[in-house]
């Protein structure tokens, strides 16, 4: 039994002496690739204390390289303001390439810091040195993020996203969150690298740390409901982004962005009864709300109830006289009002009447002059899909096809 135990101790101490070995080895290492080989190589062998030891030499390796290049940029920026003309090139991708490395090993490094030693108490040896002189690093990252934008989008999208998620580290949870000015600007950023690389799930997470920033809430909402919407595949998921955007807008029914957003989405589902539920809501607590009416327009569109889509949609233009895309519609709804009163005039194969035509043709020509003042409006031709080829419709039938406008209207079809 003594010769067990014997051999066992023998066995803990030839360990013990491997690991401090690798570590010799690692410490004097100047290559930071092939010092982490070597630990990579000998991981099994070790216990958490000695890992954490080796992983604080490759943070040692890494941070020695961002302060040395740190050096050389601070020495520029000197030189600079000497007017010396002492400047002297840094690698710059060498510097982010460390940044994230000594953060990668730092986080490693702690997991294993922070575990219990064998009589199952934990005292960290690295955990406070690596938090103070990693955290005010990060700034890099965002320096990084914007320099591989256009030539790495998705080394960009991790320097962003890794500053981001840096902030909830268990390494820096000491540290000062509420000095980071960054965090909310950089999450919103971050979220649509995410949402490009369809990595939706980080893109509503960091959507979300955005929305607390004053500058960026709109556009962080807008992109948190693109996201969303993006994973939209059945009925079902629809009916539940509906309850979500419902229950935000439940706390913040000022948010016209969002009612909107839900207007849209029960007209998309046919949800008659819901949108009218939404719009009257709306209406009896704000008569003038442009977005209620505008939505209550489009609804009434949808239902072929012309003239009660124009009362709707012409109120709304009286509170936004500019809105193209309000304007445009109401021609629309006399362009299909027309349309429709011709169908029924001539069903069963019925001769129009010259009164009948008549009543056509005014309607379309009220159609007209809306369409019009909608391409007058429209400088940048931003909403020219939903007014050039009705224009053209609406003076093909009712000025004919040799007349002036309707040439003019059918070339802006092109």
């Amino acid at each position: 039994m003594k010769k067990l135990t014997m051999l066992a101790l023998a066995a803990v101490f030839s360990a013990s002496a491997f690991a401090q070995d690798v570590y010799k080895q690692i410490s004097k290492i100047k290559d930071y690739k092939e010092a982490y080989n070597l630990l990579q190589s000998n991981l099994s062998n070790m216990s958490a204390e000695e890992k954490a030891k080796c992983y604080n030499a490759l943070v040692d390796l890494a941070y020695d390289k961002v302060v040395k290049e740190q050096g050389t940029i601070t020495s520029n920026q000197l030189a600079e303001q000497m007017n010396t003309g002492k400047v002297e090139p840094y690698d710059t991708v060498g510097l982010y390439d460390a940044v994230m490395l000594a953060l990668e090993n730092g986080v490693t490094c702690d997991e294993f810091d922070m575990q219990p030693n064998e009589k199952g108490k934990v005292k960290p040896k690295f955990h406070k040195s690596n938090a103070e002189r990693l955290y005010p690093i990060r700034f890099h990252l965002i320096n990084a993020g914007i320099y591989y934008q256009n030539k790495n989008e998705e080394l960009s999208y991790k320097n962003l996203a890794t500053y981001v998620e840096s902030a909830d580290y268990p390494l820096f949870k000491e540290q000062d969150k509420s000095k980071d000015a960054n965090l909310t600007q950089i999450a919103y950023y971050a979220s649509r690298a995410a949402y490009f690389a369809k990595d939706y799930a980080k893109a509503e997470k960091y959507a979300d740390i955005a929305i607390n920033d004053t500058a960026f809430a709109e556009d962080a909402l807008q992109l948190k409901l693109a996201v969303m919407q993006s994973q939209l595949k059945t009925h079902e998921d629809t009916v539940n982004y509906v309850n979500k955007l419902k229950d935000i807008y439940s706390k913040d029914e000022n948010n016209d962005m969002i009612f909107s957003t839900i207007c849209s989405m029960l007209i998309s589902t046919n949800d008659k009864a819901g949108l009218d539920a939404m719009v009257k809501e709306k209406l009896a607590k704000d008569p003038n709300n442009f977005t209620a009416l505008a939505m209550q327009g489009q609804a009434y569109m949808n239902a072929h109830q012309w003239d009660d889509a124009v009362a709707a949609l012409s109120k709304a233009e009286s509170m936004q006289p500019e809105n193209v895309a309000v304007i445009a519609s109401i021609g629309n709804s006399y362009m299909y009002k027309a349309q429709e009163a011709a169908e029924t005039a001539t069903a069963n194969g019925k001769k129009l009447s010259p009164e009948a035509e008549k009543m056509i043709i005014d309607i379309y020509m009220k159609a007209i002059g809306y369409l019009e003042k909608a391409k007058d409006l429209d400088k940048t031709m931003q909403f020219k899909s939903v007014w050039a080829y009705s224009l053209y419709t609406c003076c093909y039938r009712a000025l004919g096809p040799d007349d002036a406008k309707t040439k003019e209207a059918e070339l802006l079809t092109k």
